[in-house]
């Protein structure tokens, strides 16, 4: 099994998170990690999740963009936990 560091934006609306963490669960990737921080006005969560499967990153990634709430996703190569934090502009 291979772990996959994916950062992901996501509006801060009621069952964002869950629906998030539902998607990896139902498609069989293990959550390893999650960090979620809101963005500094309050409208958005910046979430770092790290996943185990033998399944390709990619699935997942379109997977996640295609969920209501994502605005941002992408597959982090530096999964340092301050990176969370720092990697998205308001939108």
């Amino acid at each position: 099994m291979s772990a996959t560091t994916y950062q992901i934006r996501l509006k801060h609306s009621e069952g964002s998170l869950v629906r998030l963490l539902g998607l990896a669960r139902r498609r069989r990737f293990d959550v390893t990690h999650l960090i979620a921080h809101p963005s500094p006005d309050g409208d958005f969560l910046d979430v770092q999740m790290t996943v185990e499967s033998e399944r390709s990153e990619t699935v997942l990634a379109r997977q996640i963009q295609n969920l209501l709430d994502v605005t941002h996703v992408s597959i982090v190569s530096d999964p340092s936990p301050t990176y969370a934090q720092a990697s998205f502009a308001n939108n």
